[in-house]
């Protein structure tokens, strides 16, 4: 095996973890779950199987992963969430990797699922995900959601192989969550001085949406694939209102501000 350690990020994950571990096993010898507060059995779980567990208070996706890497064995680094499993060829790719270019983020495909539905187009069928690193060249920003691999001046380079990703129990799970994502994101907007014109909230739902079902052929996963496109469009819509009421709320803070304190002084 690669001296290359497994970070997995969790909470409240007993439905995943065992399956999650048991496929980082065909890679490493140092499996490190970060668990946020769980109050299932994650934690046993994922002791049972052989992997180490440290336990903190969630800061956010990105806080949870640094915090992996530091506890880690070995320097490189393979990030997992609990809902995504290893495949053989993608462990084929990385044992074939020689892994001297420390400043070097490996990338590769994540397949996603609805349920047993594997989607193989559209956005969800084409999405590659940012993973292996070397710690000591590479960590993790800590916005609140869609958390990146922050290097100076990395290579980056695309390999082989995928894992499986059963983040959705079904559409209506599906939808449920990227609500919740389209708050996060709203709230990481916010904290990066962008902004929510009504044109951006307009065009910006309808043309991820057609990019999704037309120009990736998300048409032919079928229902699927109309699902997926549906939800994009959700998402892309409910985070720049979001964005947008947020905006609207600070600067009626600010503008309320100075005639309350009039009020005060009178």
């Amino acid at each position: 095996m690669k001296a290359i350690s497994v970070i997995i990020i969790t909470r409240n994950e007993e439905h995943n973890i065992i399956d999650c571990v048991r496929s980082a096993k065909l890679l490493s010898d140092d499996i490190v779950v970060v668990d946020a507060s769980s109050i299932d059995e994650t934690v046993n779980l994922a002791k049972n199987e052989g992997a180490r567990v440290f336990s903190i208070r969630w800061q956010g996706y990105g806080f949870s992963r640094n915090v992996g890497a530091i506890k880690a064995k070995h320097d490189w680094i393979l990030s997992l969430d609990a809902d995504e499993r290893i495949s053989r060829e993608l462990c084929d790719s990385i044992e074939a990797l020689n892994l001297t270019d420390n400043n070097c983020i490996y990338r590769f495909r994540r397949r996603n699922f609805i349920g047993e539905k594997r989607i193989r187009f559209g956005t969800l069928g084409f999405e590659t995900v940012k993973r292996l690193y070397n710690r000591n060249y590479s960590q993790w920003d800590l916005t609140l959601v869609h958390e990146r691999l922050q290097s100076e001046h990395p290579s980056k380079k695309l390999i082989a192989g995928h894992i499986d990703h059963y983040s959705f129990k079904n559409a209506k799970d599906y939808e449920a969550k990227a609500i919740l994502y389209a708050q996060m994101s709203a709230e990481k907007y916010r904290s990066q001085g962008k902004t929510a014109g009504l044109v951006k909230r307009i065009l910006s739902p309808l043309f991820n949406s057609i990019k999704s079902f037309v120009f990736q052929f998300g048409f032919l996963d079928g229902h699927a694939g109309w699902t997926s496109a549906r939800i994009i469009a959700l998402y892309s819509w409910l985070k720049y209102l979001y964005l947008h009421q947020l905006l609207k709320q600070s600067i009626s803070k600010r503008i309320s501000l100075p005639s309350k304190q009039r009020v005060e002084r009178a």
